[in-house]
């Protein structure tokens, strides 16, 4: 696969999820779908927290320094 290709998967892969999850969205209570995010985005932050990498290392990585 060339760069184009991959970047295409991706698209749809992400399409994909985004149209997944708003269907979950729609078809369960927000007590629901809303706790599970909870979980999601604390494990997120606590992982973020508890990086070794520095802001540095990090900004370096993704190819924006």
């Amino acid at each position: 696969m060339n760069a184009k290709e991959i970047r295409k998967k991706n698209d749809e892969d992400r399409m994909w999820f985004v149209r997944k999850w708003a269907n979950y969205v729609k078809t369960h209570p927000d007590r629901v779908w809303s706790k599970q995010q909870n979980i999601l985005i604390n494990s997120m932050i606590h992982n973020a927290k508890h990086s070794s990498l520095t802001l540095k290392q990090y900004l370096k990585m993704k190819g924006e320094l």
